[in-house]
This record gives structure tokens, sequence and C-alpha cells, in this order.
């Protein structure tokens, strides 16, 4: 089965839900978390032992499918990305 990579935005209290249930999905595959604040997103990343990223990078990574945005105002952002990244042939 071929894995779907996800990158989380938003690494506050409610990125941990999802980071602890991603291993029940073995089909998912994080490849890394952003926030606006590199801070938090290294934290993040250092508990789960993934890799922390600028949210426009998160963006730009071919690897990433998917992307909850887990911030209000990084929604637009993320669904503009994958909306033409997955339509462009």
């Amino acid at each position: 089965m071929r894995s779907i990579g996800v990158g989380i935005i938003g690494c506050g209290n409610i990125s941990d839900a999802y980071l602890k249930a991603s291993p029940q999905f073995p089909v998912l595959d994080i490849v890394g978390v952003a926030d606006v604040n590199r801070t938090a997103a290294e934290a993040k990343a250092a508990t789960y032992a993934l890799a922390a990223m600028p949210v426009d990078a998160l963006l730009a990574d071919p690897r990433v499918e998917i992307v909850p945005a887990l911030r209000a105002f990084t929604a637009p952002c993320a669904t503009a990305s994958a909306t033409s990244r997955n339509t462009s042939s």
C-alpha cells in the first residue's frame, strides 16, 4: 500500500491529537510540522521525532499530499497550494 505524505501546519495543543493518532493509520507518513512560531514547530518536531519546517517549505515539499491546517489563518494557503499541485498536469 502506498503511503500518503502529510504535513501538519499548526503546532498547538490540537496537533498532539493528530500526531498521537497517526500511528493508527499506517498509510499516513507524517513528513513534518510547521508553525509561524518556529520554536513551537521545533518543540513539536522533537517530541514526535519529526522534521520542523517553515510553513512555505512544508507546502512546497513534493512529498506532502495532505495538509490539515490546524490554524485558521493558514487554511486558504494550504488549500490553494494543495489544489494547484494536485490539479496541474
